[in-house]
C-alpha cells in the first residue's frame, strides 16, 4: 500500500441499527487518517481483503458462539435497581428493550476475525465485538455482569463513568492510550470471563469485570470493552483508533 493511501477499514455493525456507533466510529478512523466502511451482514459481498478490521458493538452474541462461564445468581434490591434505572436512564431503555441476536452478523464477524489473524491485520474489537473475538478463540463469557457487581449499580452510560486498571506490565493498551488508569463507558451488559489461549486480560475494574484483551503474539490484536469512539475528545481513546491506522498502514 502506498504510504499516500488511506488504509481502508472494515466497520462491522447492524442492518437495521448501529447508525450512531458508525457514525463516531467512522469519524474516529478518518480523525486517524483511515478510511471507514461500513459492513453489514445484509452488505456483506464476502470481501475480507481491508487493511484492517473493527468488530463493533451491539447486539447479545448467540449462545451457540460462545462457551458459557457459571455464575451465582444474584438478588439485587429493588432500592439498587431504580437507582440504576434513575441516575443511568440508558439501563432502564435496556429492559424495556430487546436486543435479541443476530446470528448471521456473528457468522460474518467470525469470517473477519480469523482472516484478520490469518493474515496479520489488525483488529479491534469493541464491547460486544471484544466478546466475540475472545470466544471464538475458546474463552468463556459471563451472560450478564451481575454477579460480578452483586449489589453495586450497573453502570450503562456513553460517558466516562469507570476507571480501568492495567493489570500487566508492557502492555499493548499502556503502550497505546498512556500509563495512567483509564476512565471508560459502559453499555454491554454481558463481559469476557476466561480469557482464549493465545489471548491476555491486560486491565480490569474494581468490579473485576475484564475490559481489555491482548494478543499474546504480537500487537495487532486488542479488544475492549468499552466503547471509545464515543469518547473521541479524550485523547487515550483517539490513540485507540491511531493505534490500528498505523499498524494497517504498515
Amino acid at each position: 500500500m502506498s504510504t499516500n493511501t488511506k488504509p481502508k477499514i472494515a466497520i462491522t455493525g447492524p442492518n437495521k441499527s448501529g447508525t450512531t456507533a458508525w457514525f463516531f466510529t467512522a469519524l474516529n478512523v478518518r480523525l486517524a487518517g483511515g478510511k471507514p466502511i461500513r459492513v453489514t451482514s445484509d452488505s456483506f459481498d464476502g470481501t475480507l481483503d481491508y487493511d484492517g478490521v473493527i468488530i463493533g458493538g451491539g447486539s447479545d452474541i448467540h449462545p451457540d458462539n460462545y462457551i458459557k462461564e457459571d455464575a451465582p445468581e444474584v438478588k439485587r434490591t429493588l432500592w439498587i435497581r431504580l437507582k440504576e434505572c434513575v441516575l443511568y436512564p440508558m439501563e432502564l431503555l435496556s429492559r424495556l428493550g430487546s436486543s435479541g441476536y443476530d446470528k448471521d452478523r456473528d457468522d460474518m464477524e467470525i469470517k473477519f476475525i480469523h482472516y484478520a489473524l490469518d493474515n496479520n491485520l489488525p483488529i479491534l474489537g469493541i464491547c460486544r465485538g471484544h466478546q466475540l473475538l475472545n470466544a471464538e478463540l475458546g474463552g468463556s463469557m459471563y451472560e450478564s455482569t451481575l454477579p460480578l457487581l452483586k449489589n453495586d449499580m450497573r453502570i450503562r452510560s456513553p460517558f466516562p463513568r469507570k476507571t480501568v486498571l492495567y493489570t500487566t506490565n508492557d502492555s499493548l493498551i499502556a503502550e497505546i492510550a498512556g500509563d495512567d488508569p483509564l476512565h471508560v463507558n459502559a453499555i454491554h451488559s454481558q463481559a469476557v470471563a476466561e480469557p482464549a489461549d493465545g489471548l491476555t486480560v491486560t486491565a480490569k475494574e474494581d468490579a473485576g469485570i475484564n475490559q481489555v484483551i491482548e494478543s499474546n503474539n504480537g500487537d495487532k490484536v486488542l479488544g475492549v470493552q468499552w466503547h471509545p469512539e464515543y469518547l473521541f475528545y479524550m485523547k487515550a481513546h483517539r490513540n485507540i483508533f491511531s493505534w490500528l491506522i498505523c499498524e494497517a498502514k504498515k
